[in-house]
């Protein structure tokens, strides 16, 4: 489509841009034919003859600056826009310039009569093949015309899109892409435009595709009425697994060519739009899983194995399939899918890893992903399941409340969990010497014993039998184990269980 220039403005003429415009304006005060496209087939009459006439007497006064300019000021654009031109090289100079910003860039162009800006562009700038187009699409428009812009000049066809070889040759030799005839090679999704009247495909896969838009660039260089009306633009896509319920033909959605053609899509967007809508199509069929290009059919546990994740959120997923509930994620990541599934799906997989009760509790955590809910109940179920078989006591003195909790903490977290405890320990002998025993209980004491002292190790060393007894065992052993640390200790404390 025709980008439409916003302008800016004045500023005094460089001088090696004067020379420059100057020498256009020559040229076409010499040969106004270097604006008239070269017809592409054979006519009686030609689309240009009104303008060929317009041109000519426009140049009986190439001589004249005054008359040029009044010229400029009536009857049709683009004849004004030649007179313009031409007045620059009948008056020597240049007058002040003004600035359009287009998509290429700002670009500077004279002021000159009443003429449409863009004509003026496009014929001041006439020896650009991307600039000089810009006085065509009016006329494209109206006589419904393809007008195509190549780096030597113009050619124009009357009868629809008819891509001239030239042209063709040099938007195919500078595609944005690596490609051998058009085609990248990878057996991947892939963008295919078909372009109809110059005989060529392009066909740009998902891994080499990038911000770029295909068809806007073959097309960059066309006036008509719609430039695209010679593409065929679809993305080909295909499921691995070779599963039967994987088959069927799905052509891209018009809604998303049409999107692509009007610049809001690029090469990558329209193959993930394209897959996207492909996926919600597969689910909407019927039991399917899916999981990137990968297609498992109905097989519920190959689908389970190709995830990633945790048990739990295996777990989880499996109460899910037992739905016959059609699954298609554009990754193998287990948090990914379930995020995908939560709100339809929350209640059955919390299900599936805690108690109602727990839940409940969950799911009043908003500010929680679903992973982390899924997470956060699954803990909330170990850290139950790992303390309930553990004694509880009135009135521990501060060594047994150390000595509890880093036991108890592993019991929950891991060594990680009971690794936050010890940090946070005061720098006190007898502490220290009750976390290092429960390092070496849990075989992380190695990494860390320069942060202890030789006293504190000696002492830890001693302690660690009934730690490691307490990080194992519950009930009275717990309790004995407890309170056999406490007494090896020398703190002088005795833990009392509850009744």
């Amino acid at each position: 489509m025709a980008s439409r220039a916003r302008f800016r403005g004045i500023k005094k003429t460089p001088k090696n841009m004067e020379k420059e415009m100057l020498a256009n304006s020559q040229r076409l005060a010499d040969d106004p034919s270097l604006v008239i496209p070269k017809l592409l087939e054979e006519v009686r009459r030609s689309p240009f003859a009104y303008l060929e006439r317009g041109l000519d007497k426009v140049q009986s006064y190439r001589d004249d600056a005054e008359k040029l300019i009044k010229l400029a000021g009536k009857g049709d654009q683009f004849v004004r826009a030649y007179a313009a031109v031409i007045s620059l090289s009948a008056s020597g100079k240049l007058p002040y310039l003004t600035t359009a910003n287009l998509p290429v860039g700002p670009v500077s162009f004279a002021m000159r009569g009443t003429v449409d800006r863009e004509k003026l562009i496009g014929l001041q700038h006439f020896d650009d093949p991307d600039l000089r187009l810009l006085a065509y699409w009016d006329l494209a428009r109206e006589d419904r015309l393809h007008i195509y812009s190549t780096e030597k000049g113009l050619y124009a066809s009357i009868s629809g899109p008819k891509a001239p070889e030239e042209y063709v040759k040099e938007m195919m030799d500078n595609l944005p892409y690596r490609t051998v005839e058009g085609d990248c090679g990878h057996d991947r999704p892939a963008v295919r435009i078909k372009w109809v009247s110059a005989g060529k495909e392009v066909r740009v896969c998902a891994e080499c595709a990038s911000d770029v838009n295909t068809a806007q660039h073959l097309m960059a260089r066309v006036a008509a009425p719609d430039p695209y009306d010679d593409l065929k633009v679809s993305v080909e896509h295909r499921y691995g697994g070779g599963r039967p319920e994987c088959h069927g033909e799905f052509a891209t959605p018009p809604a998303l060519i049409k999107r692509y053609l009007e610049g809001d899509l690029d090469d990558r967007g329209l193959i993930a739009e394209h897959v996207k809508a492909k996926g919600e199509w597969m689910r909407s069929r019927g039991l399917v899983y899916i999981l990137g290009q990968e297609c498992y059919g109905r097989d519920g546990e190959a689908f389970l194995s190709a995830l990633k994740g945790s048990d739990q959120e295996k777990i989880a997923l499996r109460a899910v399939l037992a739905l016959n509930v059609p699954i298609v994620s554009d990754q193998n990541q287990a948090g990914k899918v379930i995020g995908e599934l939560w709100d339809q799906h929350a209640r059955v997989m919390l299900n599936a890893v805690c108690d109602a009760s727990t839940a409940d509790g969950v799911l009043g955590m908003k500010e929680l992903t679903p992973g982390q809910m899924l997470s956060e109940a699954c803990r909330a179920v170990r850290e139950r399941e790992a303390l309930q078989d553990l004694p509880r006591y009135a009135g521990l003195g501060p060594v047994g409340q150390l000595a509890d909790g880093l036991a108890r903490s592993y019991r929950t977290g891991g060594a990680a969990t009971m690794l936050r405890i010890v940090e946070r320990t005061e720098k006190e002998h007898l502490r220290r010497a009750i976390c290092y025993a429960f390092l070496v209980a849990v075989n992380e004491a190695q990494s860390r014993k320069w942060q202890f002292s030789k006293e504190e190790r000696e002492s830890g060393e001693h302690l660690s039998s009934p730690a490691l007894e307490m990080t194992r065992s519950g009930g009275d052993a717990y309790d004995q184990a407890l309170n056999h640390l406490l007494h090896e200790s020398g703190s002088g404390e005795t833990a009392v269980r509850e009744p």
